[in-house]
This record gives structure tokens, sequence and C-alpha cells, in this order.
């Protein structure tokens, strides 16, 4: 969906940004970045697009009007204007101080940057990125001195495999809030709002990602709420296949179509009736937009079949592993001698 291999900066101004609580103010840098050697620019571009996973993108919003949101108006005006970088960004620098109201959070450089040369969704597109450091790291510099001694010192500086703070806003559906990227590491306390829901306030973009995700998540919870309670005697082995049958669904087609996903996957007339009114609820409590067909995200699908494992493990310290085609080899039944469970396995030749 994303491709960043070509992607080049076209702007960066760097400014500083401390706590407004502790009143410790901020320092507008008075001009754009010069950025020279392709070593520094290869670093920065480490630093600041290395972090993000894109596993997941949001989308600017406000409870009145999308206009009132000041990150968006403010990238918006860049996007339209680029000689406005520079304006635009000490309007963003002032908005960032503004939110930086909580004890916990630690002053840092707060760099803008627009990107150009991006494609997503396969189309070309530039970029605004917005980053914060906010922890140094020491390190050791060795050098050689005149007299060919070697000299070693400390020092404080960023290092570049650890974006505290990031947000990449794309040029991609401006009405609907643009498509937008975080780094955000999970904090403890109430300071882990600040960036993304007071600076940026976002909320998740419901795309094609997000709704396969979303989907292939309530057909496994679909089985579970449903299915079992149903079922005299639950077999892990009938799930697996369950799910696998899920998966298969979203590989071979481009869309999910309601009515064909319960005919070749629920099947039974009684549950695809109760998988719909399922379905339903589901949308409502899960704020998902009420629908019977949307694009599926192979990607995602990748992403979440990960999540899913073909393994059957027993109290007995034997593990079962299934590949999608093989479960039609595996047979469980219950021994009264015994008195305990077995699975009995089919083959024609050990490997």
């Amino acid at each position: 969906m994303i491709d960043l291999s070509n992607i080049e900066i076209q702007n960066i101004v760097i400014h500083k940004v401390g706590n407004k609580l502790k009143d410790e103010g901020m320092v507008v840098s008075n001009e754009v970045c010069d950025i020279d050697g392709d070593d520094l620019k290869a670093a920065l571009l480490k630093y600041f697009l290395s972090a993000f996973k894109f596993d997941t993108f949001y989308r600017f919003h406000h409870e009145a009007d999308l206009q009132l949101n000041e990150v968006y108006t403010y990238a918006n005006t860049i996007f339209k204007d680029n000689t406005a970088f520079y304006e635009q960004s000490v309007h963003l620098l002032k908005h960032l101080y503004e939110q930086q109201a909580h004890p916990q959070i630690k002053p840092g450089e707060f760099y803008v940057v627009h990107f150009n040369n991006m494609i997503y969704d396969n189309f070309e597109v530039d970029a605004i990125g917005l980053f914060k450091s906010e922890n140094k790291d020491m390190y050791l510099k060795v050098e050689e001195t005149a007299d060919s001694a070697l000299d070693v010192r400390c020092d404080e500086g960023i290092n570049i495999r650890k974006l505290d703070k990031g947000c990449l806003i794309l040029n991609y559906n401006a009405a609907g809030g643009f498509a937008v990227g975080i780094v955000d590491p999970l904090n403890k306390g109430n300071e882990a709002a600040y960036w993304k829901d007071d600076f940026l306030k976002i909320e998740i973009l419901k795309d094609e990602s997000f709704m396969t995700d979303a989907y292939v998540r309530m057909c496994a919870d679909f089985y579970d709420d449903v299915i079992v309670p149903a079922t005299d005697q639950f077999e892990k082995k009938d799930k697996l296949m369950f799910l696998n049958q899920t998966v298969q669904y979203f590989a071979q087609n481009e869309q999910f179509e309601e009515e064909s996903f319960a005919e070749e996957v629920i099947r039974d007339p009684e549950y695809i009736n109760i998988f719909k009114t399922y379905k339903e609820s589901y949308e409502e409590m899960n704020e998902l937009p009420a629908v019977t067909e949307f694009p599926i995200s192979h990607t995602a699908l990748k992403r979440v079949k990960r999540e899913f494992k073909n393994d059957i493990k027993l109290d007995t310290d034997i593990e079962i592993k299934l590949k999608s085609e093989s479960f039609d080899y595996l047979e469980r039944g219950y021994d009264e001698e015994r008195n305990m469970y077995y699975y009995k396995v089919f083959f024609n030749n050990e490997a």
C-alpha cells in the first residue's frame, strides 16, 4: 500500500519546544535547514521513517468542523502552497506547545518536514512529517589528534533508531481528513495521550485494511460466542477449520460480500441468520460501519493471519501442527478404556 523507496526531503525546519506547565517556552528557528550530504539525508530519513509500521492509518477529525482541527488546517495549507511551509511550521510549534501542559511531558526538538515522491494506494503523493525527540543517549567519540594519538570524549545526542514521537500526514483524501500514520510508543500516565489525542486529534481511518482486520476478527469471535456454546463437544480442530475457511475466503476474493461469505463459510442456514444478526450487533458495539461489502486488503490479511496458529496443544505435552489441507486426515475420538480423548492421524508415507 505504501512505498517509501524513492522518498525525498523537500523542506525541513527544526524548532525546540518545552513544557508549558513549567513555562519552558519555545525556540523558533529563524529559517529552514539546508541539508548537505547524502549521508546526513540518509540518516534523517532513517530516523524519521524507520519506526513507522503502517499497520493502522488514522484521519484528522473534529467534533464540530474538520477545518477547526489545527494540525489538519496547517498541513492542508502547506500542501496547497509550499511557500507557506515555514510560517505553518511555526503555527504547528505553537499549537504543540499549548498541549504540553502535563508535568511529565519532556522538552525536545520539533521537526517539521515536507516529503515528496511517496507512493500510497498506487498514487504518488507528498507528505508532511511531524517529529519530536524527547530522549538523548550518551555516546563515545574517538578522534585522532595532531600527534597521531587517539582521544576519546563523551557526548549526548539523538539515537536515530529511537523516534520518540512521529506523525506522517499523506496528501490523500483531504476532504476526509487525510491518511495519517503515527509513532507514539505506549507510555504510562496521563501524558501519553497528548500527542495523538490533544495535539493531532486523530481517529482510526476505517479503510480496507482496517475493515479486513476487523471482520476477520469478528468471524473468529462469532465462532467462540455462538458456535462453541451451541456445540455439545468443543473440538479445536473444528475451530481451526472454520478459521482457515474464513482466511481462505478473504485470500481468494478481492471483495468481502456478506451473502457469499455466509454461503461459502457459514453454510448452515440456521447459523447464517444468526451470523447476520451477530454482525449487526458487533458493528454497533465496535463502532464499525454497517456494510455488506468492502474491498479486501491482502496486506492486512497476511498480518492478521499470522496471529491464528494452526496448532492443537494437548495436556499430554503433545502438539499437533496442521496445514489448511490436512484437516481431513485428522480424526478425533474417545477411548472408553483409558477414559481419554485421542486424535487419529491418516497418512501414506512418513517423511
